[in-house]
């Protein structure tokens, strides 16, 4: 039976727009993840060992250490070190360790959620069913060594009666979720050749979101026309770069006028926009209200 730890982990990504094929999934995910921890585990087996998955109403993530043996689902899966398995919640597997190799298995199982945010700050938690993983992860030599430390680390770390070591390893999971989510998510075939350009000026825009950017003067910067810019954006985005830009602008602005009590002048300034009037117009074109009511609001909470 698990133990049901208390404490849950929020983590909030950069900005939660897609970037391309398979990943809108992926940032929706990590926009605002939670992670309760259930049980962490070095399992080491013995010869001719067997079981069945115990815990099915949680994901699991299964890192092979070390050891030879066959896990079956609808299908049977040979089983050897360097392997991770993703065991999404009400998955049934088989798990046999070979006679000569018995397993070592790192095992981590999870409660996951996700926070949808509100205008007014009052956000629900709701569960989060699948992770867009597939069952079996292979990775390569240098992306191997990373995850195995990771595991190392979250296995080797973890004391379930302490709070420090709860927030360090939750810190570190979060970290190990996002690397396999977004190698996923870029584990495409078909990106074509403008995609790191694309990743390259995205990253651009989301660092200097508070600068008079151009489109035209960005274009020149990376040495294409502003078309091919606006092909690339529509392409992986599909958005404009202008559209892109406007959304962090207005997220940076959304959590100023939360959080700070810096007039809508200052707030127009720090995020990029000409004068409060574009601000103010920006801002009601995006939420549908301007950005006097969210200000209104945020007082009414003290």
């Amino acid at each position: 039976m698990l133990v049901k730890n208390a404490s849950v982990f929020y983590a909030n990504s950069k900005n939660d727009s897609p970037n391309g094929r398979g990943e809108p999934e992926v940032e929706k995910v990590l926009q605002n993840l939670a992670i309760d921890i259930h049980w962490i585990h070095d399992k080491i087996t013995f010869p001719h060992w067997s079981d069945i998955r115990q815990n099915m109403n949680v994901h699991s993530l299964y890192w092979i250490q070390e050891g030879e043996g066959v896990f079956r689902t609808d299908d049977e899966h040979p089983v050897s070190p360097g392997m991770l398995f993703y065991l999404r919640p009400g998955l049934s597997m088989e798990m046999k360790s070979g006679s000569a190799q018995p397993l070592r298995i790192t095992m981590i199982l999870l409660s996951l959620y996700t926070l949808s945010p509100s205008a007014d700050n009052r956000g629900r938690v709701e569960p989060l069913e699948v992770l867009p993983l597939p069952f079996l992860v292979k990775p390569g030599k240098e992306q191997g060594k990373q995850l195995s430390l990771l595991f190392h680390r979250i296995a080797a770390d973890w004391v379930p009666a302490s709070t420090g070591s709860q927030l360090m390893t939750q810190s570190l999971l979060y970290q190990l979720l996002n690397e396999l989510l977004q190698a996923e998510a870029h584990a495409h075939p078909d990106r074509g050749q403008g995609y790191e350009l694309f990743l390259r000026i995205k990253d651009d825009l989301e660092r200097r979101y508070s600068d008079p950017l151009h489109i035209h003067d960005l274009a020149v910067r990376y040495g294409i026309s502003s078309s091919y810019l606006r092909s690339l954006f529509q392409q992986y985005l599909h958005q404009s770069p202008k559209g892109y830009l406007s959304e962090i602008r207005y997220e940076h602005a959304k959590k100023l006028l939360l959080y700070t009590r810096l007039t809508l002048k200052e707030i127009s300034a720090a995020c990029g926009y000409s004068d409060e009037f574009h601000f103010s117009k920006a801002f009601k074109q995006l939420s549908g209200q301007p950005p006097s009511v969210i200000r209104t609001r945020s007082d009414g909470q003290g």
